[in-house]
């Protein structure tokens, strides 16, 4: 009898924890870790043909990103100009490995919190031909303390932080990993290519210097080193002039500009098993020049007679050096 009864309460038990662990299952839909969705769009970079961002950076304006053959080209406010390739490469891959971390919010009234209202945060578009295949408010990021001796090789501390984003037209907001907030939040001069030159010095073999009053000169290889306007180069100087001038940016541009005919400074760098690549510097007063690039050929770029012009255009003493 007694062993009944004991059967009998361990059945009821069962039946009880069966029953708690049902009703939690079904319950617990409504949790944090429930309502998570890891999809927040589905890209493929090779087929994305169009990118809208609208950045606080822009106050909100329209960013449009287009597929022109192997480049991008970014329009804003009417003006269309060459976009950074790298950079918007870039960020698709990030947009395409993007996994939401945790539901911070459920519903509107928390987005003014985390900066996902249309006023406060970016909203970025990816479209593959005619589809839209993402569209996300991109709101704050915050920055995450290193754990305790989190050091890379060199002794730097890792640095990471979180975004918070939406999906437009829903209410639930999310945290991503990463800076996709900083990546997404840039004005329209920082999208553009700014590239003046991308060298390969060690292919660099032959330098025209083309300046005014018959002043220029030509630097050339010769049996391991370099000649300058017939004398002997300094191969530090050399070294470091090359270096300088491998690769250079700028990013303060002068659209509209209607250059001369001819330019008052041009360098051109060639060599074997490269394409020829040429700078072109057209005075405006004694302080402004203009810069034009054979890499970059519709892009004008507005900059003082200071250090980035210095650098494309020395003297030949500066290159011959010291004891000549």
């Amino acid at each position: 009898m007694s062993r009944k009864i004991n059967n009998r309460v361990l059945l009821i038990v069962f039946l009880a924890l069966a029953a708690i662990f049902v009703i939690t299952r079904f319950t617990s839909v409504g949790r944090p870790e429930q309502s998570l969705r890891s999809d927040l769009g589905e890209i493929d970079t090779a087929s994305v043909t169009a990118m809208l961002i609208y950045p606080q950076a822009e106050q909100g304006g329209e960013l449009r990103f287009e597929r022109e053959g192997d480049g991008w080209t970014v329009t804003h406010e009417g003006n269309t100009a060459n976009a950074d390739s790298r950079n918007i490469s870039s960020t698709l891959a990030e947009l395409q490995a993007l996994k939401a971390q945790q539901l911070v919010a459920r519903s509107s009234e928390r987005w003014s919190d985390y900066q996902v209202v249309d006023s406060l945060g970016t909203r970025v578009i990816v479209k593959e031909d005619n589809r839209t295949t993402m569209d996300l408010v991109v709101g704050r990021f915050q920055y995450q303390p290193p754990p305790q001796n989190s050091y890379n090789p060199y002794g730097q501390s890792r640095v990471s932080g979180k975004t918070y984003v939406r999906l437009h037209g829903e209410d639930e907001v999310y945290s991503v990993e990463g800076f996709l907030a900083m990546s997404l939040n840039q004005n329209f001069e920082r999208w553009r290519d700014q590239s003046l030159t991308r060298l390969n010095r060690g292919q660099v073999s032959r330098i025209v210097y083309d300046y005014p009053a018959d002043s220029g000169f030509v630097a050339e290889k010769s049996n391991g080193g370099w000649m300058v306007a017939g004398l002997m180069a300094d191969s530090a100087s050399m070294a470091t002039y090359l270096s300088r001038v491998s690769r250079k940016s700028h990013s303060q541009f002068k659209d509209g500009f209607q250059p001369p005919a001819e330019p008052d400074f041009r360098v051109s760098f060639e060599g074997d098993n490269m394409q020829p690549q040429q700078v072109r510097a057209y005075l405006q007063s004694d302080s402004m020049v203009v810069l034009n690039s054979s890499i970059n050929q519709d892009s004008w770029f507005s900059a003082e007679m200071g250090s980035l012009f210095n650098d494309l255009f020395p003297s030949a003493d500066e290159l011959i050096g010291p004891g000549e």
